[in-house]
């Protein structure tokens, strides 16, 4: 086999970088920025190219327990395969963060979903007053488009799906 970068570092390491560079795939492999900044907002610190590159090139050869389960969270390697190159606390922990996720996620799409019931009980509501006013049709029409397109936007400002408000 070629001697290749990966070679040089430790087993935990190498496995992110193959995971990484998508090593044997056909996908693109996953840039650092990107990476760096879905990691820093998962985890809640600071997380930078640079602090990756270094580790990936074996300019710096060490890395924490922490940072490297964050890491292979953010590019996807199973936590079976990173305790199989012996790093079974980043693996440990990896688990812990992929639960916390999990129910993070969760959390998040119930919020969703009562924030789109609330939208859609709100509009329905509004669409019964703009029906019990004494205007012509294509007056309530038109209210109810300008009403119906306020809320998009206000949706759209907080980034809320307004798939379900197409329905109508």
């Amino acid at each position: 086999m070629p001697a290749t970068r990966t070679t040089q570092l430790s087993p935990a390491l190498a496995l992110l970088v193959r995971y990484r560079k998508r090593e044997g795939s056909p996908e693109p492999e996953l840039q650092v920025r990107p990476l760096a900044r879905k990691i820093s907002e998962a985890s809640g610190h600071k997380f930078n190219e640079q602090f990756w590159r270094r580790r990936e090139s074996g300019t710096v050869t060490d890395i924490t327990d922490k940072d490297l389960a964050w890491w292979a969270w953010g590019i996807g390697v199973p936590a079976d395969e990173l305790a199989a190159t012996g790093r079974t606390e980043a693996a440990d922990l990896l688990r812990q963060i992929l639960t916390d996720r999990e129910a993070k996620d969760a959390a998040a799409e119930r919020a969703a979903d009562r924030a789109a019931d609330a939208v859609e009980g709100f509009l329905r509501d509004a669409y019964a007053e703009i029906d019990a006013l004494n205007a012509s049709g294509p007056e309530k029409e038109r209210m109810k488009r300008y009403l119906l397109e306020r809320a998009r936007q206000v949706l759209d400002r907080e980034q809320v799906s307004t798939t379900s408000l197409d329905r109508r």
